[in-house]
């Protein structure tokens, strides 16, 4: 993944931390486990309820991988867009429309340089206003409803063109996987309270684990081939053909209340 390779090196790097914690529970789901530690001077055998907790730990690091993908690989478009093009008009319709939303979300507080095109400003607006964004927290603001799920992913990648709307407007078969949203739901149901860990963790099975982890990764891999794709052939730019139609100065994209 030549245009996404921090994402791809990410996704490295989170599936070996998922394979070395299912390593460490298969051993700790072992019937009679213990830790030992200063030589087998100190132990402390593995309760059934540890174990449970120990097991709904695993959500978190899927749901981790899951966000920190989704805000790396915004990062790298947008900072592959604004290393090939300086203007709005330059852009797909689906970005002119997110362009022109980012402005008017701060038109009130914005001014523009009168040496500038328009266009050229609007761009430029579009790009600080995310390379203003320092933290993952900022960035999930940015039209990010919610908890990431494969919904949440379809939506982003629909927005920048990517991919085109489906005609039930659901992400294609293999960007997403029930083990996302069910991943998402878990998450929530612990950050929130809803469930203790014990409680959760009870209801879940080793195997079952490894299934969900494996769909997680894969799913993420297609989603970030999906981008590197499009950034490689510059998708993000418009059609030559149909540039005139999509100018500022003439006639521009609807940008009603979509998310």
């Amino acid at each position: 993944m030549n245009c996404v390779p921090i994402t791809d090196a990410l996704l490295q790097d989170r599936k070996a931390e998922v394979d070395d914690y299912l390593k460490f529970l298969e051993v700790a789901l072992e019937r009679n486990s213990i830790i030992s530690a200063n030589g087998g001077a100190t132990s402390l055998s593995l309760s059934i309820n540890i174990t449970h907790t120990l097991k709904a730990n695993l959500l978190l690091l899927l749901y981790s991988a899951m966000e920190a993908t989704l805000i790396q690989l915004l990062d790298e478009m947008h900072d592959a867009i604004n290393s090939n093009c300086d203007s709005a008009d330059n852009l797909n319709s689906e970005l002119l429309r997110l362009v022109l939303k980012t402005f008017q979300k701060n038109a009130n507080t914005q001014s523009f340089s009168a040496n500038s095109p328009l266009h050229q400003e609007l761009f430029k607006h579009w790009m600080n206003d995310w390379q203003g964004k320092t933290t993952a927290k900022e960035k999930r603001s940015d039209g990010i409803s919610g908890s990431v799920d494969g919904v949440v992913f379809y939506k982003q990648l629909k927005k920048f063109g990517v991919i085109a709307a489906t005609p039930n407007d659901k992400p294609p078969p293999h960007l997403t996987h029930w083990a996302l949203q069910k991943i998402k739901n878990d998450r929530n149901d612990l950050a929130h309270g809803e469930k203790s860990f014990v409680d959760l963790g009870r209801m879940l099975s080793l195997e079952e684990l490894k299934i969900n982890a494996e769909a997680v990764f894969v799913t993420l891999k297609n989603i970030a081939l999906e981008v590197d794709s499009y950034l490689s052939s510059k998708c993000y730019l418009a059609i030559p053909s149909t540039i005139g139609s999509a100018q500022i100065t003439g006639a521009l994209p609807s940008i009603g209340n979509e998310t």
